[in-house]
């Protein structure tokens, strides 16, 4: 049975996206992210971009496609973009998702190994590095897919909000459940969650990039 691991991460302050940098300033529907020229090893991505009102000023965006409603633009990213260094790891992009500046990048790892060299290379392209969701391949009902880490390192409470915040889908994009519906699901207020959260996230990640 399979047994990789199907990693989000928000990125914030990213260096070198142009739909990261686009998304400041417009909406971004949607992106999607392909081989370019396999001899240049570029990597070719598309946003398709909302008619709100704002114009998408970029040379390094081409308008590709427009109609009433919305727009799709081309550009090529650059070495330092994400979207180009996790391919070089072996883990094609699967899902990219760019909002006011952050993105949000999908991608399958084949262990924790691979998933720690992933996210150090992200940290010098980017200001902060957050998971936002891991699930293992093979998890069952009695071995649950969050587990990817040592469950000792966190105290029973933080456990339980981390556990209790990706079940009501508070990591899902969109979100199924807001942080005042977690923290209400937990019976502690929203700031009590946010912090224990915060905690919990924070050794999640420090045991990831650990060697």
């Amino acid at each position: 049975m399979a047994s990789g691991i199907h990693v989000q991460l928000e990125l914030r302050g990213v260096t070198g996206c142009p739909a990261s940098s686009l998304s400041e300033a417009v909406t971004v529907e949607s992106v999607t992210v392909g081989q370019g020229d396999t001899a240049e090893s570029t990597v070719v991505g598309e946003m398709t971009v909302a008619h709100d009102g704002e114009a998408v000023n970029d040379d390094a965006a081409e308008a590709v496609f427009e109609d009433g409603s919305k727009s799709v633009y081309r550009y090529t990213h650059d070495e330092e973009c994400p979207c180009s260094r996790v391919p070089t790891h072996g883990c094609p992009v699967r899902g990219l998702q760019a909002d006011d500046g952050r993105l949000r990048l999908a991608f399958i790892a084949p262990d924790l190994d691979t998933l720690r060299a992933v996210a150090s290379d992200l940290e010098s392209c980017c200001d902060d590095v957050a998971i936002r969701r891991l699930v293992r391949g093979g998890a069952t009902e009695e071995d649950p897919a969050l587990l990817v880490a040592d469950r000792n390192a966190f105290t029973d409470r933080q456990y339980e909000v981390l556990k209790t915040a990706h079940e009501m889908g508070y990591f899902d994009s969109p979100k199924s459940a807001k942080s005042d519906v977690v923290a209400d699901e937990l019976g502690v207020s929203v700031s009590t969650f946010v912090e224990h959260l915060s905690v919990a996230q924070t050794k999640l990640l420090d045991q990831i990039m650990s060697n």
